[in-house]
């Protein structure tokens, strides 16, 4: 049997929360009796509050999938976006170079100074410049959606494995 000291500290009990309480073990205990744990050792569980916790955890994998579905709809909407305004800003972008391509050359042409050329040129290559660090933001958006996406995934491999485990 089973031999429990009234002399064990704080430091040598092992504390085990349950149901009921907190439940107060020693830290070692000496049973000259003891062979080993019986292989049909029956644990008794409330099957309501089982059924409970598994429902809950199923609404909670419901909502989490819906979740993803709407932030991986919405994701792939703003990508739609950005690349449709990606486009656009390119085809803004080799416009403009065209035509500052275009006014250098027309300059030229006429014989303006070659400071005021340069004035010129520095402008348009700040606005050049300009549209650059748009395109760059646009591309650093998108790649931050982009890895939000692997984070997503990743969080759903976990959250997958973590269910199985729960399952097994």
């Amino acid at each position: 049997m089973v031999s429990w000291s009234d002399e064990t500290n704080e430091d040598s009990v092992l504390k085990i929360s349950s149901c009921d309480g907190i439940i107060k073990l020693p830290a070692t205990m000496h049973d000259p009796n003891f062979n080993g744990t019986d292989a049909d050792v029956n644990v008794l569980c409330e099957h309501d509050s089982m059924e409970k916790a598994l429902a809950k955890l199923w609404d909670m994998y419901g909502e989490t999938k819906s979740a993803r579905t709407n932030d991986n709809l919405e994701s792939s909407f703003a990508i739609h976006n950005l690349t449709k305004e990606k486009k656009k800003l390119q085809e803004n972008y080799d416009s403009l170079y065209a035509d500052v391509n275009a006014f250098l050359d027309a300059q030229q042409e006429r014989g303006v100074e070659l400071t005021n050329q340069k004035e010129q040129k520095q402008h348009l290559e700040v606005k050049i410049a300009e549209l650059e660090t748009v395109v760059g933001n646009l591309k650093v958006e998108l790649s931050k959606k982009e890895e939000k996406k692997k984070l997503q995934e990743n969080y759903d491999s976990l959250y997958v494995d973590v269910n199985s485990l729960l399952d097994a």
